[in-house]
């Protein structure tokens, strides 16, 4: 730009006006400032889950593969990351085999009423008897998801 010009922006097109004959050039060019400054708007967005419903269903492991590969290949690891999510102590699991999976049943119970989900006490044993691995990593995925 040529020194003594100012690059006023307009709707229409770009104009070069000549500062020094110009009437009024400090408030020309607050203006000038004003229109060329670049606001940054913030979006954020937020998933809400209907308090009714589990967010995901037994069987949906595609929806977050690193819980379920945590949960191949190290089982264990994700159950105790799991319950220190739900804030019980990480070392819960353990007590499982020797509970008769009394642990897994009271974390959904605990999930389910902490979350509002509809189900109950008989339907949470039969998941945990019938889908041990798929109902901890439901619980995981619940845990991430209304975290």
């Amino acid at each position: 730009m040529l020194p003594g010009h100012q690059l006023l922006l307009t709707p229409r097109s770009l104009q070069l006006k000549d500062i020094s004959t110009s009437k009024g050039t400090p408030q020309k060019i607050k203006l000038l400032r004003r229109a060329m400054a670049v606001q940054h708007q913030v979006t954020s967005v937020t998933t809400t889950y209907s308090s009714g419903s589990w967010s995901t269903g037994l069987g949906d492991c595609c929806s977050d593969m690193g819980t379920c590969c945590c949960a191949m290949w190290c089982f264990p690891c994700m159950q105790c990351q799991t319950t220190s999510q739900h804030g019980w102590c990480c070392c819960m699991p353990v007590l499982d085999p020797l509970a008769c999976m009394a642990v897994t049943i009271c974390l959904r119970k605990s999930i389910r009423e902490k979350h509002g989900i509809e189900g109950s006490l008989g339907n949470d044993i039969l998941l945990s008897c019938c889908c041990y691995p798929c109902t901890w990593c439901q619980m995981s995925r619940e845990l991430k998801n209304r975290s």
